[in-house]
């Protein structure tokens, strides 16, 4: 596992800073958000450190073997949210909204949501 020491959700993975962890995969550690917009507002974070999903590709990526669509309808029935929906946001760089340079995913749900976003 490739972590970077002076990253947040890399000490969030390695335990080193307290989380409320709802899930762990191989690949993935999900927590709760601790600024939920939604009252499900969880973060899939990447166990590997990529700066963001451009990074996640190619040959040590996640395509096509992480599990991640398994790990979401899983959150969805655990959560109990299936039935009436929720939104899955990676935020990508600056423009995109992203705030933390290591690759995550919010899984937010338990209320309706309008588009466009934001």
């Amino acid at each position: 596992m490739v972590l970077k020491d002076d990253c947040i959700f890399c000490k969030i993975v390695n335990k080193g800073i307290p989380a409320d962890i709802v899930k762990e995969t191989d690949n993935f550690i999900v927590i709760k958000d601790i600024n939920p917009v939604a009252p499900v507002h969880l973060l899939i974070i990447s166990k590997r450190h990529y700066d963001s999903v451009l990074d996640a590709g190619g040959e040590n990526g996640l395509d096509g073997k992480s599990g991640i669509f398994r790990l979401l309808g899983e959150l969805a029935e655990d959560f109990k949210v299936a039935d009436n929906g929720f939104r899955a946001v990676i935020n990508t760089k600056e423009d995109g909204g992203q705030t933390v340079s290591h690759l995550h995913i919010h899984f937010i749900a338990g209320r309706r949501f309008g588009w466009p976003p934001g």
